[in-house]
């Protein structure tokens, strides 16, 4: 089982997305997610996640992969969920939390090659996902904080995710 989760909510044309507070990722634009806790799914994980970290009570998620990481570090990795904002929900931002800022970030913005504010595997499988690409595998090599190499293929298992 991969020991994170992460989870892109949609509105309109429009993510909500987390500029993080705490290394790793301080200071980039990410989706919402975080650690799995003992007994739980990681469906169960990125619902409890969310609602953490935004406020927002997710029905359901759509899985849509795997991100695998490697480095000299050792292997890490996180499933990959998307939703739309509950019908009737409304979450207005710019919104500064523990965990760090929220906003609604266009599309556009977000997948724009020059923008250096997100972190940077999310160019290479959000729009895979976002074009209905989902059950895949994603796999970034890392070398001193640096991608080498990334890769993506079909799931082989689709673990249970439930």
């Amino acid at each position: 089982m991969l020991p994170y989760t992460i989870c892109f909510i949609k509105k309109n044309h429009h993510l909500l997305l987390l500029n993080r507070r705490k290394v790793p990722t301080m200071g980039l634009w990410n989706g919402v997610g975080g650690k799995i806790e003992k007994n739980e799914t990681p469906s169960e994980s990125i619902i409890r996640e969310t609602f953490e970290e935004t406020g927002i009570k997710l029905e359901s998620v759509t899985y849509a992969g795997n991100a695998h990481f490697h480095s000299q570090h050792g292997k890490s990795g996180m499933y990959i969920f998307i939703a739309d904002l509950p019908d009737g929900m409304n979450l207005d931002t710019r919104l500064n939390t523990v965990e760090g800022i929220l906003d609604w970030k266009p599309i556009e913005w977000i997948l724009d090659k020059e923008n250096r504010g997100v972190i940077g595997n999310l160019q290479k499988f959000l729009p895979e996902i976002l074009d209905g690409n989902i059950y895949l595998e994603h796999k970034f090599v890392y070398e001193h904080h640096q991608l080498q190499s990334y890769t993506s293929f079909p799931l082989v298992d689709r673990a249970p995710i439930s």
